[in-house]
């Protein structure tokens, strides 16, 4: 099987498992990188096992993250159980280790500041989708994924569909940003009446668009920050109007820091949530289901409060 072969196989089969965009460019990614692993002539002859244990460790020997590995080896899992049918059992690669880090977050002073001097990047309302960020502690992807069905203004509740492992969740929508929000769905009804004029669809999860024709033009699936232009859809080629770029929060943020002459990551603003929430008296619980935690322990992991509770004992010796 060659490389265009496999690559095709893959895509197939994460098309029809629903898989997003995103996940089959980063399984198609590992995927290249293996198969001109494996035309370098390494594990040549090998089985399928231990040809992903060769590339897993040649991935752990070059420095790369604990996390970068994982994300190959489930790519690697799923082409061969998933695409070909193959199971693989034992693979004993050299693994590369997950650092025990803690998990930084702005402070209250550092996040006031940022959210006071973000300012919006090429028309896109990125202001707002970083309030959002702190605001709803929200991955940077999710919010600029919101469809207008996905607004509950009645109960000022945001709907986070598919977010991390494929799991929905509400969040609820700051009073402070509710006005913006409501003025954010009257540009995006101007656009979307716009897009229905010109039969511009706007892609749809899954096999939607094929069952139900229609809902590509529906304002209900509109998004909530449309892309100021159209595109092609990797996968049907027709062409779509897509939602706003996460790159262009992330410019907005590093805008702002280099300003302020901070060192803020998008991702840092919802761990500034967690934090800042457990450190106010928010039941974990509560904080948990709102981020999307599988377990409290991973809420929990934003607390420090425990350590540095603990009285040293320097303050009980009288050493001048």
């Amino acid at each position: 099987m060659n490389a265009k072969q496999a690559i095709e196989i893959l895509s197939n089969t994460i098309q029809r498992k629903h898989f997003s965009i995103s996940t089959e460019e980063s399984y198609t990614g590992w995927l290249i990188r293996y198969m001109r692993y494996l035309g370098d002539g390494h594990a040549k002859g090998a089985t399928g096992e231990h040809k992903v244990e060769s590339f897993l460790t040649q991935l752990a020997r070059q420095g790369v993250s604990a996390s970068t590995q994982n994300q190959a080896f489930n790519a690697l899992l799923f082409f061969y159980q998933e695409a070909l049918g193959q199971k693989l059992s034992n693979i004993n690669a050299l693994r590369a280790k997950r650092p025990a880090t803690i998990r930084t977050a702005p402070t209250l002073q550092e996040t006031r500041s940022l959210l006071k001097a973000v300012k919006n990047v090429h028309g896109y309302p990125t202001r707002l989708i970083v309030h959002m960020l702190y605001g709803c502690g929200l991955r940077v992807a999710e919010p600029c994924n919101l469809r207008i069905k996905d607004i509950d203004l009645d109960g000022q509740l945001l709907m986070i569909r598919g977010a991390k492992g494929g799991k929905d969740r509400v969040v609820s929508m700051p009073c402070s940003l509710f006005t913006s929000i409501r003025y954010q769905i009257e540009i995006a009804r101007l656009m979307w009446r716009r897009d229905v004029v010109n039969d511009t669809p706007v892609p749809l999860p899954g096999l939607l668009a094929k069952k139900y024709p229609a809902s590509q033009f529906a304002w209900k699936w509109y998004w909530l920050f449309p892309s100021h232009t159209t595109c092609e859809h990797p996968r049907t080629k027709e062409i779509v109007r897509w939602r706003v770029h996460e790159a262009n929060v992330q410019r907005a943020i590093r805008n702002a820091c280099t300003a302020l002459g901070l060192e803020v990551k998008p991702h840092e603003l919802r761990h500034g949530y967690a934090t800042h929430c457990l450190n106010r008296g928010e039941n974990p619980r509560a904080i948990q289901q709102a981020m999307g935690h599988a377990s409290l322990e991973t809420t929990m992991g934003y607390c420090h409060s425990e350590a540095t509770g603990v009285r040293s004992p320097l303050e009980t010796l009288e050493v001048a």
